[in-house]
């Protein structure tokens, strides 16, 4: 049983050392590297794609764990076990389940020598974990992904296939580049720089952004992939601000943005994408500001919609087809040139831009006004 605990989230104050807390790997032979943590513990997980002389020479990867504790007995109880087995390396922490998670304390480098351009996964696994890097442009993972709980997400010029990143109180922030991004948390906010490339799979690329109160705030730009995007930003009770830009597809994208209780801020140039586009942006109890640059000769459905909140969108006047505004307890406006009306009234607005078809905007709400707008695309949307 551990000695007397500290206050919550405090580092205990002496420092242990444990056997088996360095250990070595050479990224070519074991591509994939595991850090799994267990039992009632806190830290911190850094990665690092290390200059260092020696570390550069030997051509190693190397993962270290340093550990605090309560009572100088309290080190007897952890329990570091690395393992190799076919391709993979396995750095496991092991802490008793039956103390508090201020017992003992991590804090783990996961170094990758600077020769290594490549490794094929890393997956942390962590109770009570932060896990952080920085300047890791030069390396490449096929997959990374964490599972942790309490703590943030921080990585910074990360590139991967695949970046799969979980965790629960706590943030997550960070630029990466990638194929397919999975954002998750809860009680916590999201707020990183997407660059989308071809996926291996050959799929369209997904991104998905999602939490519980917190808000989303993503700038993403899919210009390093022909395959076009589907996107979705989700939250509850908090603020959504998305930014993308598309570049040129062989195939139509899908961008929504979903959340209640808060403000939508929506940004979309799918002006050079050549295909159609869907759109939508929900919430309720609270405002959407949409702007989009839609593609040229190309279909677009979209629907902005909320409840007890203003609703306006702007659209360059690429679009044409059909539209819908509608509200209650609020005033309808249409303004551009080039529009048909078929219903004028103050609360519903109908009608065409150019012609009916093929594109559709639908725009609703409840006590709030709706707006829409169509402008030149080499103006601003203000």
């Amino acid at each position: 049983m551990f000695s007397s605990s500290t206050g919550p989230w405090q580092k205990p104050s002496i420092p242990v050392r444990i056997p088996s807390d360095d250990t070595t790997f050479n990224p070519k032979e074991y591509p994939n590297v595991v850090f799994e943590a267990t039992g009632k513990m806190s830290g911190t997980v850094v990665l690092v794609h290390t200059s260092d002389d020696e570390s550069d020479a030997s051509g190693l990867g190397r993962i270290s764990t340093r550990i605090w504790v309560v009572g100088e007995s309290d080190k007897d109880n952890v329990i570091i076990t690395p393992t190799f087995d076919n391709s993979t390396h396995t750095f496991r922490l092991q802490a008793p389940d039956d103390y508090t998670s201020n017992a003992v304390y991590h804090q783990t480098t996961i170094s990758y020598p600077r020769t290594a351009l490549t490794a094929e996964s890393l997956t942390v696994s962590a109770p009570n974990t932060s896990f952080s890097g920085n300047n890791l442009y030069s390396l490449a993972f096929g997959t990374i992904r964490s599972t942790l709980s309490n703590g943030s997400i921080a990585l910074e010029n990360a590139q991967a296939d695949r970046v799969k990143l979980t965790t629960s109180n706590g943030s997550i922030s960070g630029s990466y580049e990638a194929g397919h991004v999975d954002l998750v948390t809860s009680n916590g906010s999201i707020s990183s720089k997407l660059t989308l490339r071809d996926a291996l799979d050959q799929a369209q690329s997904k991104v998905s952004a999602k939490t519980t109160n917190g808000p989303v705030d993503l700038h993403v730009a899919a210009t390093k992939t022909n395959r076009g995007l589907w996107m979705q930003s989700t939250s509850v009770n908090g603020k959504l601000s998305i930014g993308v830009l598309l570049g040129k597809a062989d195939r139509a994208s899908c961008i929504n943005a979903l959340t209640s209780n808060s403000k939508i801020d929506f940004s979309l140039d799918a002006l050079q994408s050549g295909q159609a586009l869907g759109v939508s942006n929900i919430t309720s109890n609270g405002s959407v500001i949409s702007s989009i640059m839609v593609p040229k000769d190309q279909p677009v459905n979209g629907t902005a919609s909320s409840t007890n909140g203003s609703v306006s969108v702007n659209l360059t006047e690429e679009f044409h087809g059909r539209f819908t505004l509608e509200t209650t307890h609020g005033k309808a406006t249409v303004e551009g040139s080039d529009v048909t009306m078929q219903c004028d009234m103050k609360s519903v607005k109908q009608g065409y831009r150019g012609s009916q078809g093929p594109s559709a905007f639908d725009i609703r709400t409840t006590n709030g006004a709706t707006g829409l707008r169509f402008y030149p695309s080499g103006q601003s949307s203000a």
